[in-house]
């Protein structure tokens, strides 16, 4: 199911060109556990601008899911998303939904996901101090909820982000390179 919905991805992004793409590696630190992990978005709109399309994927060494779906965007400040695919779990089937709210130098984006592991959810507010950092807060579903500090670097298309998550007295966090394509 995963191989079909990559194959999807590659073919979508060949017909519809107006898209991105972006590519995490990231590392999460519970205590004293390492936890890597990468996922790959890609996103774009169809010839009308306000309807559009996204794919998703996220691996670590014992889970992993994909799903697509289309995306609706009435305002250029309001965005929402349904998609469904598959996850490494005894009941594959997997559904996630996006809402996301911008304007000028802020954003929040809500990612809510449900299926055969259960649910999940990640919550990221950010506020851009100019176009080279962003602060912000972040929630995530058993990481917790903390602090984000983004920046890009100037003239390459990569992003570093860290956060650091409070759950049940523990520190979490995240420290992450983004690659936008």
């Amino acid at each position: 199911m995963i191989r079909l919905l990559i194959i999807s991805f590659i073919i979508i992004t060949d017909l519809y060109p107006k898209s991105s793409h972006a590519v995490e590696i990231k590392n999460l630190f519970i205590g004293s556990q390492h936890v890597p992990a990468f996922n790959v978005l890609t996103m774009g709109s169809f010839e009308s601008e306000k309807v559009g399309y996204f794919a998703w994927a996220f691996a670590n060494e014992v889970w992993a899911e994909g799903y697509g779906g289309l995306t609706y965007m009435p305002t250029s400040y309001f965005q929402l998303g349904l998609g469904f695919g598959a996850e490494k779990a005894n009941d594959p089937f997997r559904i996630g939904s996006m809402v996301w709210v911008g304007k000028e130098n802020w954003s929040i984006l809500t990612l809510f996901e449900s299926g055969g592991s259960g649910y999940w959810h990640q919550i990221n507010a950010i506020y851009r101090l100019n176009r080279n950092i962003g602060i912000g807060l972040m929630k995530e579903e058993f990481t917790g909820v903390g602090p984000r500090l983004e920046y890009s670097l100037s003239n390459l298309p990569i992003q570093l982000w860290v956060s650091l998550l409070q759950l049940d007295g523990s520190l979490n966090k995240y420290f992450t390179i983004k690659f936008l394509l």
